[in-house]
């Protein structure tokens, strides 16, 4: 009986033993494996991997893993690889290698440690795949083709990564752009190929000059080169600097046409701060380089100019980073300063966001930038003031009332319709790109700029050129714009362009994104994106409003489960109230969870029940949701309800928060509010916070969240990198 019984035992061990010599010769063949003792010696290699490098076992086993290691490798790379595994953690990365032939190629690798059965440490093993063709296509991304150094993309990237990392440790942040002087002229006179051959000539000379001293060197442009120092005085900076410019020169390249030298020069702009003391972005920085580069040119070209310009460091925030034009920040500082009446134009340049789509961001960028020269060149100095809103809107402001019929003639005339031949823009892939304008006017001191706005929306919607804002229509004129605004509305609905756009909204604490508000957005079907000022009202009196509610939250929910961001979506009490609206947003969370979710609640007039929320609050907070009560100081805040409800924020009311600086009665009134809800340990949020003074004050009040255009204005999940 124990006989039999043993003999099927060993048969099982036998075929056990048999299906796993299988396995083994399946992995050694097929996957890229190795192991190694504690100090890194290989100790096994699979046959795929001594296949796709070239080696065979003899010259493998026994000898360490850098038999493998490509020169070029970063060494901080292995050093964090060895630290982890060390601590007997797993380690994964990619590692680039060479086969025995010489030939580069990429893994991505995962390093655990091996225990024996006393669980002492005896070594590693190592699984790895080929991911080189996917970091060539990468390193075709980021390198520039004729000079192979890193490109315009790479380098704005690496500059938000690299001020972070210095902002954090405190170090300063050097950039110097390079310009080669006069080389237009140069491919003019040399040909375009001799021009290739001259930058190819400069690159390796740079690279070799200065290599050592600096941290990486990019082409940004045809003929723009940038600099990134780290962590050094200025005096390193303007030595290098210096020096580079000396060292082009003396290569001798001719130039016969340069009005600088008869050889090849470059003019720099340099500058060297500590950013975090300045709160600046990478887009300032570059701006202020680009500042002294130009002073540069100006002064004769072939010379260098390190200069921290005080009061253009301190006005950054009010300039628009792709025109230089004052942004939206300095044009609200401009219009509160009114004390006389003002006429303002907003000017949306139609077909913006679909040719970004289709042509890329730099196409988008060079575009806006010929738009910005074009009604700068159109605009007499000293009678009006032109501003770039974001990258679909420009701003005109006149103060002279005896100007005003002047410019509402230069705007039908000249800007809307006269200039239809220079607004073909021309891409790289020799097609034509046509855009316009659509413009919303408004006369006025303090509301000048909502008007504006509205009409601006109106004129869209219903494909008019432009539209000036009337404040006594008459009822047949309001008549046909709420139909009109119903058709418009409707058709989005039904062909799903109901859209959601993104927020920041920001801890005061560390100025870090604590979470994004989801706004609906209509899409309109020439593509252009309308706020909901123009149809959420005739969605309530269509009755189609929950459609209308679901088709947004649906899509919130879309990006939600991307990365599981934090988010807020907007209710009614007519939502909460909809026995069918309820049970859809019980199936939403019950599908995808409500961890990171915050419902917003208007608390207004409209709520006759607070029990209705109470019960909404209780059932969502099951679910793990936060509660935020919206608009609160808006006229119809219920303090003893509100306290009765378990939520987890209160929103300031965008039209106080926006007077907290200019009405001292809303001052103490925010103050006010701010001590309930402290006293009732309820989170407090500003919204319509768009200048730094704003910010300013609602930190000192120890307001906890803020959210405003200073922070971010409204855009795509795609362009916040939700999705």
């Amino acid at each position: 009986m124990n006989t039999k019984s043993e003999l099927s035992l060993q048969q099982k061990l036998d075929e056990q033993e048999f299906i796993l010599k299988q396995k083994n010769k399946i992995i050694d063949e097929n996957v890229y494996m190795t192991t190694s003792d504690l100090s890194g010696r290989i100790t096994e290699i699979s046959q795929a991997y001594l296949d796709f490098t070239g080696y065979n076992r003899e010259e493998v086993i026994g000898k360490n893993h850098s038999i493998f290691r490509n020169e070029k490798m970063n060494s901080s790379v292995i050093k964090n690889l060895w630290e982890t595994i060390q601590s007997n953690q797993h380690w994964h990365g990619e590692i680039k290698n060479h086969k025995k032939s010489g030939e580069e190629y990429w893994i991505d690798t995962v390093i655990a440690p091996l225990y024996d059965k006393e669980h002492n440490k005896v070594g590693y093993t190592s699984v790895k795949q080929d991911i080189t063709y996917r970091k060539m296509l990468e390193e075709l991304s980021i390198n520039d083709s004729l000079t192979s150094m890193h490109n315009r993309r790479f380098f704005d990237h690496y500059m938000k990564r690299q001020i972070r990392r210095s902002n954090l440790n405190k170090e300063k942040f050097a950039l110097l752009l390079i310009e080669i002087d006069c080389f237009k002229e140069y491919n003019e006179l040399y040909g375009e190929s001799q021009g290739d051959k001259t930058l190819i000539e400069l690159t390796i000379n740079m690279k070799k000059s200065i290599s050592k001293e600096i941290d990486d060197m990019f082409r940004i442009g045809e003929k723009e080169f940038a600099i990134v120092i780290l962590d050094k005085d200025d005096a390193y900076v303007q030595n290098v600097a210096k020096k580079l410019v000396t060292f082009i020169e003396s290569l001798h390249i001719e130039h016969a046409k340069s009005k600088v030298s008869k050889y090849i020069t470059v003019s720099i702009g340099a500058i060297n701060l500590y950013n975090y003391l300045h709160n600046i972005n990478s887009n300032d920085l570059y701006n202020i380089a680009e500042n002294n580069l130009n002073a540069a040119k100006k002064a004769g070209k072939n010379q260098v100019v390190f200069d921290i310009n005080e009061f253009y460091v301190k006005n950054l925030t009010n300039i628009d980073s792709i025109t230089k034009l004052p942004n939206r920040e300095a044009l609200v500082n401009d219009i509160s300063l009114l004390q006389e009446e003002a006429m303002l134009i907003i000017l949306h340049i139609n077909q913006i966001m679909s040719i970004k789509d289709i042509y890329g961001f730099d196409i988008v960028k060079n575009l806006i930038s010929k738009k910005a020269k074009q009604l700068d060149e159109v605009l007499i100095d000293g009678e009006a003031s032109l501003y770039s809103l974001n990258l679909q809107e420009f701003a005109i402001l006149i103060t002279n009332k005896s100007l005003f019929d002047k410019y509402l003639l230069l705007l039908k005339y000249s800007i809307l319709i006269d200039n239809i031949e220079e607004d073909v823009y021309k891409s790289s892939d020799s097609s034509c790109i046509v855009t316009d304008f659509t413009a919303g006017i408004a006369y006025g001191v303090s509301s000048i700029f909502n008007l504006a706005d509205a009409v601006l929306q109106e004129a869209i919607l219903t494909k008019k050129s432009y539209i000036v804002y009337k404040n006594n229509q008459s009822t047949r004129e309001l008549q046909k714009a709420t139909i009109e605004r119903m058709r418009v509305y409707k058709n989005a609905l039904y062909t799903g362009n109901i859209i959601p756009y993104f927020q920041p909204i920001i801890d005061m604490k560390d100025g870090k994104v604590m979470k994004y508000e989801a706004l609906a957005r209509l899409q309109t079907d020439s593509g252009e994106i309308i706020t909901p000022y123009y149809f959420l009202d005739s969605a309530k009196e269509d009755k189609t409003f929950e459609y209308f509610t679901r088709q947004m939250m649906q899509k919130v929910f879309n990006v939600y489960a991307v990365k599981k961001t934090h988010i807020s979506i907007n209710l009614t009490y007519e939502n909460i109230s909809s026995e069918s609206m309820l049970n859809y947003i019980i199936n939403r969370l019950d599908t995808y969870g409500g961890e990171g979710i915050t419902f917003e609640i208007v608390e207004s007039e409209d709520i006759k029940d607070y029990e209705v929320i109470e019960k909404f609050i209780l059932m969502v907070k099951g679910y793990g949701c936060k509660v935020s009560i919206d608009d609160f100081g808006s006229g119809y805040s219920n303090f003893t309800n509100i306290i009765k409800l378990n939520i987890d924020y209160i929103k300031l009311d965008g039209s106080l928060v926006e007077k907290l600086n200019s009405d001292l009665n809303v001052r103490h009134m925010i103050e006010g509010l701010l001590i309930f809800s402290k006293n009732a340990n309820i989170k407090t949020i500003a919204e319509f916070v768009s200048s730094k003074e704003l910010a300013d004050s609602v930190k000192e009040l120890g307001i906890d969240y803020s959210q405003g255009y200073y922070y971010g204005e409204p855009g795509s999940a795609e362009s916040y990198d939700l999705v």
